[in-house]
């Protein structure tokens, strides 16, 4: 199994190599050449504030970098790690290490795609409305009332606009499935994602990497220049990712914790 664990910041390397993940470098921070980054190849890094963690997903993709035998590969982040189940929430550095999956669950084998457990949705909070997008409330007052479905929690959080024409780049025959899919109370977050082999990743990238470019041609005069805007393509991807992947693959979730590494500052 090959995790690759990526970052923002030039820290905790040796953790990570520790507890067999292996680093990845990406944004404006320097990396020393331990790290793998998004800059190397044919790469997208100078996009990092739009994509995220999708400039390391455009790297890998077009520069070879998953010609490994690897049987499962996937992404974890500095803060958030794929665990054991049945495990307590981690209180330091000590507690994480001993939680981190490390080796190929049994449960796993009848599977193709392993995905972070999902978050549901609730009702949204007014003072969140309000501070988030009190438009999207005024066009949407019964959101007040009832649970938000994943398409009212993007719309709150990061415009409707977006959502709306990204829809309308995607294939026409995957279109319909994916407003169904938006219609859910629930979806796997935070673009974690494992798979079985780098088959199946790189089926995926051709398939995102095809609309986000499209998105990113019609959004190019536009200012994404708030938190909801700035990474807007690596948010569109955290919809799209688990739809995708439930759509065409067998998966299972599986438990996740967040853990911030950084304010633990470990060299």
């Amino acid at each position: 199994m090959k995790i690759y664990c990526i970052s923002i910041y030039n820290q905790n390397y040796n953790f990570y190599k520790e507890n067999n993940l292996t680093p990845v470098g990406v944004g404006s921070e320097n990396f020393n050449d331990n790290w793998l980054t998004d800059k190397s190849g044919d790469n997208i890094s100078r996009k990092n504030s739009n994509f995220g963690e999708y400039t390391f997903h455009y790297n890998l993709w077009k520069n070879g970098l998953l010609n490994e035998k690897f049987e499962w590969i996937g992404f974890c982040t500095y803060r958030r790690f794929w665990i054991k189940k049945k495990c307590v929430v981690p209180k330091s550095l000590k507690d994480l290490n001993n939680i981190i999956l490390k080796e190929v669950p049994d449960e796993w084998l009848k599977y193709d795609v392993i995905l972070p457990e999902s978050l549901k949705l609730g009702k949204l909070k007014i003072m969140k409305l309000l501070k988030n997008n009190y438009k999207q409330l005024l066009s949407t007052p019964s959101l007040l009332f009832r649970k938000s479905t994943i398409r009212d929690h993007f719309n709150v959080f990061h415009g409707d606009f977006f959502l709306n024409e990204a829809i309308n780049l995607l294939d026409i025959e995957i279109q319909n499935d994916f407003i169904n899919y938006l219609n859910n109370y629930e979806f796997n977050p935070h673009n974690l994602f494992i798979c079985r082999n780098k088959l199946i990743i790189h089926e995926y990238y051709k398939v995102v990497f095809n609309w986000l470019f499209k998105c990113e041609k019609k959004f190019e005069n536009l200012k994404l220049d708030t938190y909801g805007k700035k990474r807007i393509y690596g948010f569109l991807a955290e919809r799209f990712m688990p739809f995708w992947f439930k759509k065409n693959y067998n998966t299972i979730e599986w438990p996740y914790v967040f853990f911030d590494t950084n304010k633990s500052n470990t060299k």
